[in-house]
């Protein structure tokens, strides 16, 4: 698969989480989040090294992120609590890693760590992935030091395919990315089949 991907699934709904796309609204919560979490996430998100971005930087970059959302380009997620209250870190789903496959990125803050939330979101994502964007093939990539997330595609059944050696430009010793697979005819025998979701395209109810 090339260019633009399916309608992608604009809102996800687990038992405990809310999963959408960024709005207008989100700009100052996503800011502030971000802004309190650098220290914690800086070790594993070669995005944080651009940080402290401007609350206006932000802005635009919440506006690029929902423009190429809606064009069919990339898909990012805030996390949120199931009623919306807080915002608990960002997700998505990116075409970068070939034809017809997506990849899973998660953060989550702090202080909501060891509640199996990053679980949860990658089982979301990755029922998303294959059953609504028709995906062939799904990684998630994770930092060989970064036991926690190690430990969520282990969970759901993907397979570990190898490490990519100096993948990203950040310090030594970070740069390097284990790469975990899934095809789609394993989703079947995945944990992440069976998690009850409710899902929301642009108009309606999917």
């Amino acid at each position: 698969m090339t260019g633009v991907w399916p309608e992608p699934a604009y809102v996800v709904r687990t038992e405990r989480l809310e999963i959408r796309c960024y709005e207008r609204r989100d700009v100052r919560s996503l800011h502030q989040e971000v802004l309190d979490n650098v220290d914690a996430l800086l070790p594993w998100m070669p995005w944080v090294e651009h940080e402290p971005l401007t609350l206006e930087d932000r802005g635009t970059l919440v506006r690029t992120f929902r423009a190429k959302f809606d064009a069919g380009e990339n898909f990012f997620y805030g996390i949120f609590e199931r009623d919306g209250s807080r915002l608990l870190g960002g997700c998505g789903l990116h075409p970068r890693v070939g034809s017809g496959a997506l990849e899973i990125g998660y953060w989550i803050v702090q202080d909501r760590w060891g509640e199996g939330l990053a679980t949860e979101v990658a089982m979301a994502l990755t029922r998303v992935g294959f059953e609504r964007m028709r995906a062939e093939r799904i990684e998630i990539r994770v930092a060989p030091d970064n036991d926690r997330s190690l430990a969520v595609p282990v969970k759901l059944g993907y397979r570990r395919e190898g490490t990519l050696r100096a993948a990203l430009p950040i310090g030594p010793g970070r740069e390097s990315l284990v790469v975990f697979g899934m095809l789609e005819h394993e989703l079947a025998e995945s944990p992440a089949a069976n998690i009850d979701l409710e899902i929301e395209g642009f108009m309606s109810h999917a």
